[in-house]
């Protein structure tokens, strides 16, 4: 097997290369960005392209017209899919529409077609699709491993050391009891089965060996009604034994492994980065910061903070734990760092956010190297990064005043320094308790990194407040309540007045009036002369 891995890693390294070092779609169509990071490309002018794949030898891309591949061979396939993904191996393309389907890049066929997702070991040999295992040369199936209906999936990808793991998930927060937590070895069929906190949704992360698994669960809903944000547990198994992660009180926000063990950020904010080694012991607190997402990339990691948070970049190196740099770029959507790890980029994507959106491609130092807007920008990914033609001469000393915010340009040192965040990591002791660890809640001088000081308020006259207490009124003295009670009387006696001449005054208006009116009628009197031809009864009398 590992021969034959080793004859199709030669097969890619013959294949050539794609020129591009990232390519994004957007509402006009597929662009490609040279190696200088200052020329693009249209690489096709579909407005309509739904989703895309990129490896460093081809592109595919699809959407209403159809599947095309573009790269070293040029075809298309008249399908409709939702999402679009390369095998290891790069041999095959998996389309995902009702159900996944195998498109082979070499024979430019359909191969295979899958109810359910659809995972590679890391040598491409195998395909597995929940329980049942496929041999990729012929997809016969070899084995069938126990697999819940209603659950999560995932294998180790390791072939020298492959575990199945899966994970009974709950569908309804009445249903609260333990979930199970099923793992099988390929090779020896070892089984193991466990009891976890009971979960609505769950993130399984496999070691790059393969041999340590973490299990992040949570539910949506806390039936304690102690967290806004639902029970989060961390669980860490090995064929020893499981165990529980101790965290800081409150969500877990990200959990990722690293070159030399794994980080967890959990808490409140401010929360904390903190460093475990493989045996998930605590080792170091890294940063203590406004910070939500972690970011690996061989020896660098990325602790950031995006979504509702201020956009915040820390980059620290794993073999020293020293940060070598830093930056700030809010609205934040798209992280993803370059297949060498010598740049990353940042993208505000389309329909995330409708507005502002961009990518900036930087160094790991945070040093600007590229920004372009959109109207809308869909999708942003790295192709290749070996042949660069960028120049960053860059010296230790000089490398803190490049770590300015991208936004505004401020010095970005000077507002940590203000800000009094901690990112200088710690050592901790394996019996340190966390709590000990956390800064006051009521300390919020560090919300927001660029906050100035507010002026103080002056203090109320009349009434004084005190803290978690009802307020104290100053009572007033018998000279106030005496010059308050002659107010009160001069007041009355000034409305009476009022009310008096308000009266006389109507009085005599009414009497000029009344006076016209008479006069008025007088004038238009008259007398009625008797009518002679009318009788007693006012009828009319007869002549003859």
């Amino acid at each position: 097997m590992q021969q034959l891995y080793q004859l199709l890693l030669t097969q890619q390294e013959t294949l050539p290369e794609l020129t591009y070092s990232v390519v994004y779609r957007h509402s006009n169509g597929l662009d490609g960005l040279d190696n200088t990071f200052t020329n693009s490309t249209q690489i096709s002018n579909h407005a309509s392209i739904k989703c895309m794949a990129v490896s460093k030898y081809s592109i595919v891309f699809g959407g209403d017209f159809g599947i095309e591949h573009w790269g070293n061979s040029k075809f298309n396939i008249q399908m409709k899919v939702q999402a679009i993904q390369f095998s290891p191996d790069y041999e095959y393309i998996i389309l995902q529409a009702k159900e996944t389907m195998l498109f082979s890049t070499k024979t430019q066929n359909f191969v295979k077609a899958f109810p359910h997702d659809v995972k590679f070991d890391s040598t491409g040999s195998l395909c597995f699709c929940k329980g049942l295992v496929y041999e990729t040369a012929t997809f016969q199936q070899l084995k069938q491993f126990k697999c819940p209906e209603y659950g999560d999936f995932t294998i180790s990808t390791q072939r020298d050391s492959l575990y199945l793991s899966s994970v009974t998930l709950i569908k309804h927060l009445e249903d609260l009891k333990d979930c199970q937590l099923i793992i099988d070895n390929y090779d020896t069929n070892k089984h193991f089965e466990h009891s976890i906190p009971p979960s609505n949704e769950v993130k399984q992360l496999w070691s790059d060996d393969g041999k340590i698994l973490l299990i992040w669960s949570q539910t949506l809903d806390d039936h304690t009604n102690q967290s806004y944000f639902g029970t989060h547990h961390l669980n860490h198994w090995t064929e020893d034994k499981l165990q529980n992660i101790e965290l800081f009180e409150g969500p877990i926000h990200d959990v990722q492994w690293v070159q030399n063990g794994f980080i967890v950020i959990s808490g409140y904010m401010p929360a904390g980065a903190i460093l475990f080694n493989k045996q998930g012991e605590k080792e170091y607190l890294i940063l203590q910061a406004h910070i939500n997402s972690i970011f690996p990339k061989n020896n660098l990691v990325a602790l950031c903070g995006f979504g509702n948070l201020t956009g915040d970049i820390y980059i620290y190196e794993m073999d020293s734990l020293k940060k070598v740099g830093q930056t700030r770029q809010d609205k934040v959507v798209q992280f993803e760092w370059s297949p060498n790890g010598e740049h990353f980029l940042l993208a505000t994507t389309f329909p995330r956010l409708r507005v502002d959106n961009q990518f900036i491609i930087c160094s790991k130092y945070g040093e600007l190297l590229r920004k372009e807007k959109f109207e809308e920008l869909y999708e942003i990914k790295w192709v290749n990064d070996n042949n660069l033609n960028i120049q960053i001469n860059i010296i230790e000393e000089v490398k803190q005043s490049k770590q300015i915010n991208l936004t505004t340009g401020v010095d970005f040192i000077k507002q940590m320094k203000e800000a009094k965040v901690n990112d200088q990591p710690r050592k901790l002791q394996k019996d340190e308790k966390l709590s000990t660890l956390r800064s006051p809640p009521q300390n919020q001088q560090n919300v927001q990194l660029i906050q100035t000081a507010a002026p103080p308020k002056p203090a109320p006259q009349k009434q004084i407040f005190m803290r978690r207490q009802d307020p104290i009124i100053q009572q007033p003295t018998a000279e106030e309540i005496e010059q308050q009670h002659q107010q009160h009387l001069q007041q009355q006696q000034q409305m009476k007045l009022e009310k008096k001449q308000k009266q006389k005054q109507n009085k005599q208006m009414n009497h000029q009036n009344y006076k016209q009116k008479q006069k008025h009628l007088h004038q238009n009197d008259f007398q009625n002369e008797p009518n002679q031809d009318l009788g007693q009864n006012c009828y009319p009398m007869w002549h003859e």
